[in-house]
């Protein structure tokens, strides 16, 4: 899996700048679970129940940073199903399976407040709420519930897909002030700065579900999602002359599902987008030809382009570390034009065998 930071740096006011509205999407592995135990795990009894006493199946999760930009709404482009089935059977009729409906909703979580949204209102649909000022982190989670109460469920038994597909989608949001229908949208943004394409919901890639979808736990293997943020922080470059090291992001691993007993690993190998042997940043007018190299610093090691760096003892849950500026030349900054230099990174992480 792959993440991106983009370096900006204005030399005449040193410091790294990233804005817009970006996000990340993780996706998890398929079962179904009470919405009553989603609502007290995952949202920890906060806001609405909305879906109380219905079965729901979590399809993944859209975590958003705004960078302090205020958004007012926010759209779903998207292709998926207005109505699922999945058949098997019931406490009400154990012998027989039978269709069960179910239908593709929106939970956004912002602040300490939780929101709902049919997911019924064609390509373009409303994600709740809309005409709202909303600024920092904003949680989208895209579910399926059911229409029937959770309690006709069996337990450990696979409930397999007969109707409904899932697509790709996408997210758009709006700053202008306007009402949603009549709101210009911009599409949301990965770390690279650029509009993240149409995407699968599903964590197969596919648009139905590969597998019967169990009542219960999912499949025990580990999951892993990489997160990099922080990006937007400015620094001092003089901070990074020399051997000295600068903050410029934070590198996240996330992992679900581990075994309590075992450490794991990652590698994270770091490119630009050039594939050369040094990073640069470039100035904004291309007829300028002044660039200014620098290295990372991650982990205890520092870093060019193409190499790997190792990141041992992982467990479940979260793990941060720092990634860092160094090694830029005062000598080499001193005779730059002023103007805005930038590069963009890509780390690519590959999970190790367990250690």
């Amino acid at each position: 899996m792959k993440k991106r930071m983009l370096l900006i740096l204005l030399l005449s006011l040193p410091s790294l700048l990233v804005a817009g509205v970006i996000a990340t999407y993780t996706t998890y592995p398929l079962h179904l679970e009470s919405y009553n135990s989603i609502y007290l795990d995952t949202y920890e009894g906060t806001g609405t129940n909305h879906y109380q006493g219905c079965m729901a199946m979590h399809m993944g999760r859209y975590a958003i940073d705004t960078q302090g930009e205020t958004v007012t709404n926010f759209a779903l482009i998207s292709n998926i199903s207005s109505e699922f089935e999945l058949y098997g059977p019931t406490k009400n009729n154990v012998t027989v399976d039978v269709a069960i409906g179910f239908h593709p909703v929106a939970i956004v979580r912002y602040e300490t407040q939780l929101y709902n949204s049919n997911l019924n209102q064609g390509y373009k649909n409303p994600i709740n709420p809309t005409n709202t000022s909303m600024t920092g982190e904003i949680i989208i989670d895209f579910y399926l519930v059911s229409y029937e109460p959770d309690s006709i469920f069996i337990e450990n038994v696979q409930y397999a897909h007969t109707k409904g597909s899932f697509g790709n989608f996408s997210i758009s949001f709006s700053s202008d002030g306007n009402d949603f229908w009549n709101a210009s949208l911009t599409p949301v943004s990965g770390e690279n700065n650029l509009p993240i394409p149409e995407q699968p919901y599903l964590i197969s890639g596919s648009t139905v579900p590969e597998e019967g979808v169990p009542f219960g736990d999912p499949t025990e293997q580990v999951l892993y999602s990489f997160a990099i943020f922080n990006n937007h922080e400015s620094f001092d470059i003089t901070k990074a002359f020399g051997l000295d090291e600068t903050f410029i992001a934070t590198a996240q691993v996330t992992l679900e599902y581990a075994d309590p007993t075992k450490l794991y690993a990652v590698t994270l190998t770091f490119t630009n987008q050039t594939n050369s042997d040094t990073f640069m940043m470039t100035h904004e007018n291309p007829s300028v030809d002044q660039t200014i190299g620098y290295k990372l610093s991650f982990n205890g090691y520092t870093i060019d382009p193409g190499d790997s760096v190792d990141w041992n003892g992982l467990s479940e849950g979260s793990s941060n570390k720092d990634i860092k500026v160094t090694q830029i030349k005062k000598s080499d900054v001193d005779k730059l034009l002023e103007g805005l230099y930038s590069d963009t990174i890509t780390v690519n992480l590959t999970p190790k065998d367990s250690v």
